[in-house]
């Protein structure tokens, strides 16, 4: 299935979301952070959820992740769906931004391949502006590397 014949996540997107899109657009991924307590936080919020902090600063991090977790979804939730399954949903985490964690499709990956705390990273040249959609794919490691 294209990522077109899926349902825009445009069309649901939220305002406060923007500046991740348009990081990810430009091939960086970036996370809301609060400088008064200096921690990062996921979704995006007006006031920190740590310390109440109002004066949040969105910052670029390391595009590496890991998988937390991840499920393989059989059935579509939605006839949008029901050409692209099974499909892998996974939750990743981000060393340059602890506290966050991102659900998104993993893609390039067999799901019997997938392995907790396996590094990950943005498939970037998948990202598509138009269907804000970004997706995640194993990080090829140097050869004798251990992640």
């Amino acid at each position: 299935m294209t990522i077109d014949e899926m349902t825009s996540a445009a069309d649901i997107a939220i305002d406060g979301f923007q500046p991740f899109w348009d990081a990810a657009a430009s091939g960086e991924l970036r996370f809301p952070a609060c400088c008064t307590c200096e921690r990062f936080h996921w979704y995006p919020m007006v006031r920190c959820p740590y310390c109440n902090g109002s004066d949040i600063e969105w910052k670029s991090i390391k595009p590496i992740g890991s998988v937390y977790s991840w499920t393989v979804v059989q059935r579509p939730f939605d006839t949008a769906f029901k050409n692209w399954t099974p499909y892998i949903v996974g939750l990743i985490e981000f060393i340059g931004a602890p506290g966050v964690r991102l659900i998104t499709n993993l893609v390039d990956v067999e799901p019997q391949a997938i392995q907790f705390s396996m590094t990950v990273s943005p498939a970037f040249d998948l990202y598509d502006t138009a269907e804000s959609r970004l997706m995640f794919r194993p990080k090829e490691m140097p050869t004798g590397s251990n992640q």
